[in-house]
C-alpha cells in the first residue's frame, strides 16, 4: 500500500508482535468488514505515532482488542505530564528494540527527590537506543549528592537534557557519543571541566546549547565541528575557538571581572547580550559607574555595539551606539 507521501507499508506482522484475529464483520450485520481492524499493524502504528502521546496511544486499547498492546511497538514514544512511576512501568513494556525518538517530561509537581531514580531513568532510556532523546525532569539538589553520570547513547544524533537542580557528569572511561550532532544541557549543575570533557566526547557535534547551568563559570568551547552555539547563564570567562562556527547567540550575566577569548573566523550571525550588576568603572578602587548592558549583533553586514552606562547614584544614564565594519 502506498500513501500520498510516497511511503509504503508492508502487511507483514512486526517481529514479536502478537497474532491478530481475522477482520471482524461490521456489528450492524451488513456483511461489510471492519475496515480499521483490517489494517496491518504497521499502518495502525503510523496512526498511533501521530497522536504524539504514548498515554493516548495506550488508551486506544479501550476502543478495540485489535489495538491492545500496539503502543509497545511504537518507534516514537512521548511521555508528558506523567509521574515517574508510570513512566518506569511503561518503559519496561516497550517491545521496539530501537527508537527513533524518546521524549520524557516529568512535571515539576512530581519533583524527584532521589537522584538515583533519575540515573535509573537515563539508563533505561539508553537501553532503548533512541536516535532523538528529550529528558525534562526536576530534582532536589543537595551539596553532598553524588553526580549523575550521563550514560552513552550510541545511536543518538540529538540529546536534550533539562535536569533541573541535579548534578550531571559525562560517562566514565572516555566513552564517546559517536554520532551526536546536537546537544542541549539546561538547569543542572555542570561545571567547567565537565563541559570541556563532554564536548571532547562528541567528535561530530554541530550544535551546542547551554542554558543556565550551575557551577559553569568559564565556558570553554574548543571544537573543530561546532557550527552553532547558544548560551545563556552566569559567566566570568568566555573561551571560544571554533573555526567553522557560523551562529553564536549569547545572553549572560557577568561578574565584576570578565575575560573573553573569541576566535571564529567564519561567524556570520552574532548576537551577544551582557548584563552587569556591579559598579565596574572608576579610578583606582572607586567605581562610580556601572556598565548595565553590552550588546553586539550583526545587522546588514555590520557589527552594531550598544553600551548602556549608569552612574552609581542613578543621576545620569547614557547609551552609546557604535557601528563597526564587517571586517572587525
Amino acid at each position: 500500500m502506498e500513501l500520498q507521501s510516497g511511503s509504503r507499508f508492508s502487511s507483514q506482522p512486526l517481529p514479536g508482535a502478537p497474532r491478530r484475529p481475522r477482520p471482524r464483520r461490521c456489528p450492524d450485520g451488513g456483511g461489510g468488514q471492519d475496515r480499521i481492524s483490517a489494517l496491518p499493524d504497521d499502518m495502525l502504528l503510523q496512526v498511533l505515532v501521530r497522536l504524539r502521546c504514548t498515554r493516548a496511544a495506550a488508551l486506544t486499547s479501550s476502543l478495540s482488542r485489535r489495538w491492545r498492546g500496539l503502543w509497545k511497538h511504537l518507534f516514537e514514544l512521548s511521555f508528558r505530564e506523567i509521574p515517574l512511576d508510570a513512566v518506569d512501568a511503561a518503559l519496561q513494556q516497550v517491545a521496539c528494540p530501537t527508537l527513533s525518538r524518546l521524549e520524557i517530561e516529568i512535571p515539576e509537581r512530581h519533583r524527584i527527590m532521589d537522584p538515583a531514580r533519575v540515573s535509573a531513568l537515563l539508563n533505561a532510556a539508553a537501553g532503548l537506543a533512541p536516535a532523538d532523546l528529550v529528558v525534562d525532569v526536576w530534582g532536589h539538589c543537595k551539596d553532598h549528592e553524588i553526580p549523575i553520570e550521563i550514560p552513552c547513547f550510541q545511536r543518538a544524533t540529538s540529546i536534550k537534557l533539562r535536569v533541573v537542580n541535579l548534578y550531571l557528569t559525562p560517562p566514565a572511561g572516555g566513552v564517546e557519543f559517536p554520532v551526536l550532532e546536537r546537544l542541549s544541557v539546561a538547569g543542572c549543575r555542570f561545571n567547567d571541566m565537565n563541559m570541556v570533557e563532554m564536548i571532547s566526547r562528541c567528535p561530530h557535534l554541530r550544535v551546542l546549547e547551554v542554558h543556565k547551568c550551575w557551577d559553569l563559570d568559564t565556558l570553554k568551547v574548543h571544537s573543530p565541528t561546532i557550527e552553532e552555539l547558544i548560551v545563556d547563564g552566569w559567566l566570568t570567562n568566555l573561551d571560544i575557538v571554533a573555526p567553522v562556527l557560523k551562529r553564536f547567540r549569547l545572553q549572560a550575566t557577568m561578574e565584576r571581572y570578565f575575560n573573553v577569548l573569541f576566535s571564529a573566523p567564519m561567524a556570520e550571525h552574532l548576537s551577544w547580550s551582557f548584563s552587569f550588576h556591579h559598579q565596574n568603572i572608576g579610578i583606582g578602587e572607586i567605581s562610580l559607574w556601572c556598565v548595565r548592558g553590552l550588546t553586539l549583533q550583526t545587522k546588514e553586514s555590520a557589527h552594531v555595539l550598544q553600551l548602556d552606562i549608569d552612574f552609581a547614584v542613578r543621576i545620569l544614564s547614557c547609551s552609546i551606539y557604535l557601528t563597526l565594519s564587517s571586517s572587525c
